[in-house]
């Protein structure tokens, strides 16, 4: 009996089933480097960066780590990011700021815009692989040594970088302007800190 035909066949199509294999790698984590390249790129460039990630993923596919694929998928859409940022410069493009569009989202409170403002003016000091690795953290919610393996660099110089972009983050919220005088009756505001978007932590370890 033709083994096409045959229920029973053990036969499979190897392209088929890796083909399976990797549609449903992209549907498990193309949402995460679609948000990574809207924070980076804007919304207009995120879906080309994600569509490039991949392309590389599925040529790479074979070696790429499967149990912690992530910080690799980062690694490898910051390259792409990094290199239309390159063609952009070179013929003239407006580039969007880094983190400055994250996409659709509620309309912001008064506080929430200042806060929002005040952390990307904070991580507009750092220097672009400081930032990167703030972002990481903060935003993608990555752990230490996966945000060391998406910049290429070991653990320990992840840590200094960490250190020192903290410290410049300290100092330029500390050097903000105070707040206006509150009218009267009004409740203070809670002490000035850090924003979420940029509160991050140096592992002990």
């Amino acid at each position: 009996m033709n083994s096409d035909t045959d229920p029973g066949s053990t036969d499979t199509d190897p392209e088929g089933s890796s083909k399976g294999e990797f549609t449903r790698f992209f549907e498990r984590h193309y949402d995460d480097v679609y948000r990574y390249a809207v924070r980076r790129m804007g919304a207009d460039c995120a879906d080309d960066v994600a569509a490039e990630t991949f392309g590389v993923a599925w040529r790479r596919y074979g070696r790429l780590p499967k149990d912690q694929p992530l910080p690799w998928l980062y690694g490898v859409a910051r390259n792409v990011v990094r290199a239309r940022r390159r063609h952009d410069r070179r013929h003239g493009e407006v580039l969007v700021h880094e983190g400055g569009d994250r996409g659709p989202k509620a309309p912001d409170t008064v506080h929430q815009v200042e806060e929002r403002d005040t952390a990307l003016r904070a991580l507009d000091r750092l220097s672009a692989t400081d930032r990167e690795l703030v972002m990481l953290l903060a935003w993608e919610g990555l752990e230490l040594r996966d945000a060391a393996r998406v910049l290429g660099c070991t653990t320990a110089t992840a840590r200094v970088r960490l250190h020192r972009a903290r410290r410049r983050i300290e100092r330029f919220l500390d050097s903000s302007p105070p707040e206006p005088p509150l009218p009267a009756g009004a409740r203070p505001a809670e002490t000035r800190r850090s924003p979420a978007h940029v509160r991050v932590t140096v592992e002990k370890k």
